[in-house]
């Protein structure tokens, strides 16, 4: 009965040494005009300027030295004459729907507790509302909606 108990502590410790509890979670834009630093300003909107850096930072606790994020992301829908989907070009975009669902999965490394998740805007890349749901360690760490325009 001893020995159950023990190995009852110990696993319940193990378990809550690997947990991750999400503290914060911000989207919005990169700034990298000074080499020195990178600066972080919360937004919503996304200029349509082509190389634009923005994405998310998420703080967390864990005794993990890294975390599995998986990114699920929609792409804008397809394009109406109110609020169409437009190339860079003027030219009305409809993406199939299998393309506008997409996932991203990999490990991260937590520095000074915070994770963080980048892109910048590419050639030919659409305009639009977008949803995005960051998965850590199979928990949501952070769902945010945001366009870019």
């Amino acid at each position: 009965m001893r020995t159950f108990l023990l190995l009852l502590l110990v696993s319940g410790n193990v378990f809550a040494q690997s947990a991750v509890q999400i503290v914060s979670a911000e989207f919005g834009l990169f700034d990298t005009s000074d080499p020195r630093a990178t600066i972080f300003e919360p937004a919503t909107v996304i200029p349509h300027k082509e190389g634009q850096r923005y994405g998310w930072i998420i703080q967390l606790r864990t005794k993990k030295r890294s975390v599995e994020v998986r990114e699920e992301y929609l792409l804008p829908t397809v394009a109406s004459e109110a609020g169409a989907t437009m190339s860079p070009d003027g030219q009305k975009l409809e993406i199939p729907l299998p393309k506008r669902h997409q996932v991203s999965q990999r490990q991260l490394v937590p520095v000074r507790g915070q994770i963080i998740g980048e892109w910048a805007i590419g050639p030919g890349e659409p305009t639009g509302k977008r949803h995005l749901q960051v998965i850590i360690e199979g928990q949501v760490g952070g769902s945010f909606e945001y366009e870019v325009r």
